[in-house]
């Protein structure tokens, strides 16, 4: 059957109809895009380059968003970053003394500091993933170190056994000492003579690898002034 001019016409409309509802279609399809999702961790996108404003060896360092920045104390000998969780800090010391194992009496930090402590092996300290690294071109020794307690070695006997930042500071509160209930990652850094430890503490009945990474990357970012 021959279509006739009015049947010609409603079939033009229905295949123009039909042919802008492809294009409406296929033009959402091509100007449509897909979100890519960020490849970035959300601690990294929010570190902060830090510069130390008091300490003994002015530095600046990338701090992750998990320590609270900046640093309390910034002081002379000591840069301290606290995280969110009590069992887990960083810690950036220059000791002005120390006290060695079970003593009382203050010291001068030794001149071969890391022989020094690495001595206290006989003290109830063990040493693991001892590795050479170098901070900012300086050479240091990054290691695990953790410690137990004994009849002979009791509590309170590693106390300042690390150093203190203050000539005058109390050997139980003010010091620094590998303690039994963390785990410290310690790397020991030898810049132009003066000795830095620096430090990732958790706690040894919860370790966490991701924040002695995040350590570890901090270290890799220090630059000194």
């Amino acid at each position: 059957m021959v279509p006739t001019p009015h049947r010609r016409t409603v079939m033009m409309v229905l295949c123009g109809l039909a042919l802008l509802a492809v294009s409406g279609c296929g033009g959402g399809a091509t100007t449509s895009t897909p979100t890519k999702a960020s490849t970035t961790p959300a601690s990294s996108a929010a570190s902060q380059t830090y510069s130390s404003k008091a300490f003994v060896l002015p530095l600046t360092v990338t701090v992750d968003a998990a320590l609270e920045s900046p640093p309390n104390p910034d002081s002379h000998n000591l840069l301290s970053w606290d995280s969110a969780s009590i069992d887990k800090w960083v810690r950036f010391l220059v000791p002005v003394n120390l006290y060695r194992p079970g003593s009382s009496v203050r010291e001068a930090v030794p001149k071969d500091y890391l022989k020094y402590l690495q001595g206290q092996t006989k003290d109830n300290v063990e040493f693991s993933d001892v590795t050479k690294i170098t901070v900012d071109g300086h050479p240091a020794t990054l290691m695990t170190a953790t410690s137990t307690i004994d009849a002979s070695h009791p509590q309170g006997f590693l106390d300042g056994s690390l150093g203190c930042p203050k000539p005058h500071a109390e050997q139980h509160e003010g010091c620094y000492g590998i303690q039994p209930q963390g785990i410290i990652r310690l790397a020991v850094v030898d810049v132009g003579g003066t000795t830095l430890l620096a430090w990732a503490r958790t706690n040894k009945d919860h370790p966490d690898q991701a924040f002695d990474a995040m350590f570890e990357r901090m270290l890799t970012s220090v630059r000194f002034r």
